[in-house]
């Protein structure tokens, strides 16, 4: 496999976390949020979020910045982000449309 299309893949599987997904979507319609902010969005526990943020981290979505106390995170590549949470959303709408058409 392609180190581009594993990367691809990869990204998939996270995204299919639906924490994950919750948090991407919270960073794409927020600048930046701390883990306490983002746990109080999403409803789960900040060290279930951090475990999120941090696997964000590493495949590259989110980034943060410190100022000594609080992390802050913010979408790494957020234009880039937000197109596909955006496909994403017309994807579901068509293809949901479809399913129920064919049945």
């Amino acid at each position: 496999m392609e180190e581009d299309s594993y990367r691809q893949s990869r990204l998939c599987r996270l995204l299919g976390n639906p924490v994950a997904f919750a948090v991407v979507e919270l960073l794409a319609n927020n600048s930046e949020l701390n883990p306490s902010e983002i746990s109080r969005a999403v409803g789960r526990s900040v060290q279930r979020v951090s475990t999120v943020l941090g696997a964000l981290r590493l495949a590259e979505v989110v980034r943060y910045d410190s100022d000594g106390k609080r992390n802050r995170y913010r979408l790494k590549h957020p234009r880039e982000v937000r197109s596909v949470l955006a496909s994403l959303s017309r994807f579901v709408k068509v293809a949901s449309a479809v399913g129920a058409r064919d049945r």
